[in-house]
Formats: structure tokens, sequence, C-alpha cells
């Protein structure tokens, strides 16, 4: 009995690490959608002990909303996406409930906007001089990774829109000298 009770402690010791959430990395998904930013989040459990950093007034606070509140505003001072010179309004966070027991908390926070060339986050380096944001961004069916540090809490993105666009006039510039070259070909050989 006492060998499958060490068993199976080792077990639950080697479990909770292997699956235990690093408490300076954070998760963020980002794809447009119409008029709307979606950036999908999850947070270690250390999320809570930034937010109380950086509004200790929360520390006596029993009221979600004021949470919530403190959250929003943690969030559109560190968390910013960028066109040129303008930020994208953030419009909305809201928190993702998990069914199952999560070391992770999830939110989406929604912006108001349909292209951005940057993405600022700043997002827990308040408690962590070692914090990674990692990043997806879709973008044309195209997964583009980054991680903001403290050392770089910025990130250069090519515009949604505007990349788009651009490549169309590429590709269409590419046709159209294809076009005139095979035709200057053809007209060449048809005199020869």
């Amino acid at each position: 009995m006492k060998l499958s009770s060490c068993i199976i402690l080792l077990f639950m010791v080697f479990a909770s690490s292997v699956f235990a959430h690093d408490a300076n990395k954070a998760f963020f998904n980002i794809q447009q959608k119409g008029n709307l930013v979606e950036v999908k989040s999850e947070f270690p459990w250390s999320i809570r002990n930034a937010l109380l950093e950086a509004y200790p007034e929360l520390e006596n606070s029993k009221s979600k909303a004021d949470f919530d509140t403190a959250f929003f505003d943690y969030v559109k001072t560190n968390f910013e996406l960028r066109n040129g010179d303008s930020i994208l309004k953030l419009i909305a966070v809201e928190e993702v409930l998990h069914n199952e027991h999560s070391h992770a908390n999830a939110f989406v926070f929604l912006f108001e906007g349909h292209a951005f060339d940057a993405i600022k986050n700043t997002l827990m380096f308040n408690i962590y001089k070692d914090q990674e944001n990692y990043h997806d961004v879709l973008i044309d069916d195209e997964h583009l990774k980054c991680i903001t540090s403290p050392d770089a809490s910025i990130v250069v993105v090519q515009s949604i829109s505007e990349g788009s666009f651009r490549n169309r006039i590429t590709i269409g510039l590419i046709v159209v000298a294809f076009y005139v070259l095979g035709t200057s070909l053809w007209s060449q050989r048809k005199k020869s």
C-alpha cells in the first residue's frame, strides 16, 4: 500500500509541475473580425497580483465591479493596438468562464477599428522583470508570432487592411509585367 501511495504522490507532484502555468507568461490571440479586433488572452494566476500592484486600493475591496473597472483600466493603459499615430479604442473586456478547474484566467478584449500596425503590451511588467507576453496574430490566414518583454514592449506588425491591399497591388503589377513581357516577346517572334 505504501508503494502505491508513493507512486500517486510522485505523479501528482510531477503533473502539477508540468501542467502549471508559468507565472510570468501570458498569451494573446489577435484577430480582425469586421470592424473590431478581438484579442483572446490567457493570464496565469499572478494577474491578480499585477492588478493589486497597480491599484492597491483593491486590496480591501469585496466588489467584483471594482475589480472589473480596475482591470479594464489596467488593460487600456498597458495593451494598445496602434494604427500609425492613433490607438484603437478598447471597448470591452470580458471574462471567459471555464467549466473545469483552471490555473489560467481568460479574457476577451475588443477594440474598435479595422487595421493596426503595432502592438504595445506591458501587461504584468509591473510585477515581473522577466515577463513575456506571447502573441499570435492572424493576418490573411497566416499566423504572425511575436513576443513582448520589458526589453521590447512594442512589436510592429503588417497592417491587416493595408497589408492585403499592398499584396494585391504587388500581385497585380507582377501580372501586368508578365503580360507586357509576354506580349512583347510574342510580337517580336511574329515579326521574325
